[in-house]
């Protein structure tokens, strides 16, 4: 008899009664069975915990209840210390998943263990397909639909663009092991995962949609396109603000990673070259940044937000 290896299927909930049912039934229906699920609580005030307590009789979920508010990203960072698994999968609280998204994301994650060893990070990601409150279709592809290369995981353009999206992913325990604890200036806490695994070991994909990610008005994260209107807005903000870097957070993050590993950089002096020329970014002159960028890609998936940055840089 083959033993099928744990995963934990980690969600932090906060209010999400409303969906809540509807993912959780999805995640107990994969084909691929042995899991756990494991919610953190982020002190929900509608039936969340309510609907937590009758999936905890039926189901293998456990859940814990913060005493203080965290945060989606410091929430999601305590639910994994609870999980069991030799895996790690990520859920929102809002979504459905395709029966076979375990299955396949597992297969794929596994191939590159084989290949690399489980001691080394790992991470898989996949596509999703957009959908509204009724799950309508917006669009087949949430790539097509946001325009973002799946192929771009490679450090030079993760520094700019974060092309995973958090309730797709899947992780082995090495990329956990090193990616936590997440420090305040992440970004969020998909993009340090694909961070993490993208310096020290492997980033893949499927091309499968394997979520239906719903979008409505409570999404903190999710597939926005800003409106003209949006767009200027948040272009006067920033004048207001003197902020006309555009790749400030980016770079901000970049440099927590950098204190964060530090002694273990070296290891990939490739690497280490290209952290250090997005760091050096902000402190350039003007001529020197378009120099940095242009030297080591550091692009977008679009040309449009390519030139924005080197404008804007």
């Amino acid at each position: 008899m083959i033993i099928e290896d744990l995963i934990s299927v980690v969600i932090a909930t906060y209010n999400g009664s409303r969906y809540l049912e509807e993912q959780l039934t999805s995640i107990f229906n994969q084909t691929y069975k042995n899991f756990e699920v494991i919610v953190c609580d982020d002190i929900s005030t509608d039936d969340t915990i309510k609907i937590l307590q009758e999936y905890e009789k039926k189901y293998r979920l456990r859940y814990y209840v913060n005493e203080s508010r965290l945060g989606v990203v410091k929430n999601f960072e305590k639910a994994i210390t609870y999980a069991q698994g030799k895996y790690i999968a990520l859920s929102d609280q809002d979504d459905i998943w395709k029966p076979e998204k375990l299955e396949l994301s597992l297969h794929l994650l596994k191939a590159i263990e084989q290949k690399d060893g489980e001691g080394k990070p790992a991470l898989v990601f996949s596509d999703l397909a957009v959908v509204d409150d009724n799950l309508n279709i917006i669009n087949n592809s949430y790539w097509d639909y946001m325009k973002l290369n799946p192929k771009n995981t490679q450090l030079n353009r993760v520094l700019v663009e974060n092309v995973v999206t958090g309730c797709t992913a899947l992780m082995n325990k090495a990329t956990i092991d090193m990616a936590l604890p997440i420090p305040k200036d992440a970004m969020m806490h998909d993009v340090w995962f694909l961070l993490v695994a993208s310096y020290f070991g492997n980033v893949s994909y499927l091309l499968n949609r394997t979520v239906l990610y719903r979008q409505h008005t409570n999404n903190v994260v999710g597939a926005h396109q800003a409106t003209l209107y949006q767009k200027i807005k948040s272009g006067i903000l920033k004048i207001k603000n003197n902020d006309f870097l555009l790749l400030g957070p980016e770079i901000k993050q970049a440099s927590s990673f950098y204190n964060a590993y530090i002694d273990k950089l070296s290891n990939q002096p490739n690497k280490l070259k290209i952290l250090k020329a997005f760091i050096a970014i902000k402190d350039s002159s003007f001529l020197e940044k378009k120099y940095l960028i242009i030297k080591h890609q550091f692009y977008r998936c679009t040309l449009k937000k390519t030139v924005n940055i080197l404008l804007r840089a």
